[in-house]
């Protein structure tokens, strides 16, 4: 049976005989390979007598086909195309088509041709707009730039809130988000005030309302953000409260700017702390241990010091369980464990060392980095 293999390497011509398989390839200097004596010539069909390789009395073996040797392998610089050029064109390709997208979906709009686009919208882009402003208008507070709204463009805004339909109440939640940022709290907080105090107020445009007020920084809002901290009825979720207290915070900080630490000496500071003690035995954990470590870090105040220590535990943090009964996630703890390093370190300075110290060897990064911190700061302080 002759055999040729599809990557060209070399034909064998195979004879079956009774002593076993003798091949030659057709290549010089090849050897032959011989096992037991006896066998079939495949071209006749017959059973030979055994025969040695010189011949016998079966006679000869027919002469074996020969072919050209393989051809020698190719060198680099022809496998170069092949195995690095052309796939390197493939990614850079992939790359630019990734990029190019990627600047047709990045939204580079103004805050006036967002407006614009709005009052100009309908249905589902109109709400996009009213997200894409809203967004904006909060990225840029964080990184410290101030985009703030003119009068005429909060006036527009303001009256895009007012009439917004009823079928449409994602995008008025937008827009009051974004009236909170809209740096015209004189034209903006009068009517966040008003929303607010209406009753049966959806859950989520509640929920954007105390975020706006917080947002706008105005000491006007101080007073209704603490009062919604207290409400429990089914129109306020945990998150609108929570969302209440750092509005508070957020306000507080712009009217002490620098001074984080020294809240106590602000004119409506014993009105918070006071509303605020009361919180730290709130039944919904994320109220309590927020309070407790705003008191701590902001006021110097230890009414929520024994729930920090608690939370310096890791088998206390594993233990805990919330909606559904799911218990807290890995980057959820190690938040939770920094704040409360931090507010312990707040009320007890240079006698938080020896657990500072403890933590450098924590399990997590996270946890290790801001007790290394902390202790650079007792450093300077001491």
């Amino acid at each position: 049976m002759r055999f040729c293999n599809p990557f060209k390497c070399k034909i064998f011509r195979f004879y079956l005989r009774a002593d076993g398989v003798t091949f030659v390839t057709g290549v010089d200097g090849d050897s032959g390979l011989t096992s037991s004596r006896g066998g079939t010539d495949p071209d006749k069909g017959e059973n030979e007598p055994s025969t040695d390789r010189q011949g016998g009395s079966g006679g000869a073996l027919a002469d074996a086909v020969s072919v050209p040797p393989r051809k020698g392998g190719k060198t680099f610089l022809e496998l170069f195309p092949q195995l690095f050029l052309f796939p390197l064109l493939i990614v850079i390709v992939m790359v630019l088509v990734w990029v190019f997208f990627g600047a047709i979906a990045q939204d580079n709009r103004g805050v006036t041709e967002l407006i614009r686009d709005i009052q100009a919208g309908g249905g589902h882009s109109r709400m996009q707009d009213a997200k894409a402003l809203a967004d904006l208008l909060v990225a840029k507070q964080v990184v410290g730039e101030d985009p703030y709204l003119g009068a005429a463009e909060t006036r527009r805004l303001l009256q895009l809130a007012e009439n917004t339909p009823s079928g449409e109440g994602q995008l008025k939640v937008f827009l009051v988000v974004a009236l909170g940022r809209c740096g015209q709290p004189q034209l903006a907080v009068p009517f966040l005030l008003e929303l607010l105090s209406r009753k049966n107020l959806p859950m989520e445009l509640r929920q954007a309302t105390v975020r706006g007020l917080g947002l706008s920084g105005d000491r006007r809002a101080v007073l209704a953000l603490l009062g919604d901290v207290d409400r429990t009825d089914v129109s306020t979720n945990w998150q609108s409260r929570w969302e209440a207290v750092a509005g508070v915070v957020n306000i507080l900080l712009r009217e002490n700017p620098g001074e984080e630490q020294s809240f106590k000496r602000d004119p409506q500071a014993r009105v918070v702390v006071e509303k605020w003690k009361s919180m730290v035995n709130d039944p919904r954990r994320e109220i309590s241990w927020t309070t407790a470590f705003r008191l701590a870090k902001h006021f110097g105040d230890d009414s929520g010091e024994a729930i920090l220590e608690n939370i310096l535990s890791w088998d206390f943090l594993d233990k805990q369980r919330g909606d559904n009964n799911r218990g807290l996630t890995v980057q959820e703890k190690e938040l939770w464990m920094c704040q409360a390093l931090e507010g312990l370190h707040r009320l007890r300075g240079a006698e938080l060392r020896n657990v500072l110290v403890e933590k450098q060897t924590d399990r997590s990064l996270a946890v290790r980095g801001k007790a290394l911190r902390l202790l650079e700061r007792l450093d300077k302080e001491t």
